[in-house]
């Protein structure tokens, strides 16, 4: 892959790039449920594609089990969706609904609090609490997540195709992935260099990179 294939491509997706990023500012006002939707579209995302667990994550809401069901039936629609570690991801769901829901003493009422863990004149803490208190999400995953929602314009989700690209480009040594929190904040830095280099957004770069592996401007 070349830089100049890079800037092409993006000038050719301009315009679907800039609505799908609309589409994602659209939802940092939403409602707890829908923010979970997505928080758990991410979990369901690692060693699985983005489109499957889209659909899985569909199929949990519409079965009403993503807010309300037990471990065991929300394991039976992963397997059938064929999400990777399907046992593990729903108990990651079920714990993490039952964790984001305790009473505080702010809110003692038993809902949804995403939107309180979310500072937006602090997004590297936010960032830092959902990879380190959300069982299933990595650095890579609440970058993702916060960026779905509308949140962190200069979070790279450093996923191994963005490994394979940096490392294609001569930015990266090896293709090893990021073993904790410094790692993954080192790549990142070479990430949103390129980003400066080509011009072009950190958060229009991800969209661009995917669109050249998948032919899709997705999530």
């Amino acid at each position: 892959m070349k830089k100049s294939e890079i800037k092409q491509h993006f000038e050719e997706q301009r315009g679907k790039i800039s609505s799908r990023l609309e589409d994602f500012k659209k939802l940092s006002d939403v409602k707890e449920k829908r923010k979970f939707k997505e928080l758990i579209f991410v979990i369901l995302t690692s060693q699985t594609g983005a489109e499957k667990a889209w659909e899985a994550t569909e199929t949990l809401e519409s079965t009403d089990l993503l807010h309300t069901g037990r471990s065991a039936d929300i394991e039976e629609v992963l397997e059938e969706q064929e999400i990777q570690y399907p046992e593990e991801k729903s108990n990651y769901i079920v714990e993490n609904r039952e964790f984001l829901t305790q009473p505080t003493l702010v809110d003692p009422e038993r809902k949804l609090k995403i939107s309180q863990k979310i500072n937006p004149d602090d997004l590297q803490a936010s960032r830092e609490w959902f990879a380190e208190n959300i069982k299933g999400m990595s650095w890579k995953g609440s970058s993702h997540f916060l960026r779905n929602i509308g949140y962190g314009d200069d979070f790279a989700i450093i996923s191994s195709h963005i490994i394979n690209v940096l490392h294609e480009l001569g930015l990266l040594e090896t293709l090893d992935p990021p073993s904790g929190k410094k790692e993954y904040l080192e790549i990142e830095r070479k990430f949103q260099d390129l980003a400066r280099t080509l011009e072009i957004d950190v958060k229009e770069l991800d969209l661009v990179l995917w669109s050249m592996r998948t032919g899709k401007v997705f999530k």
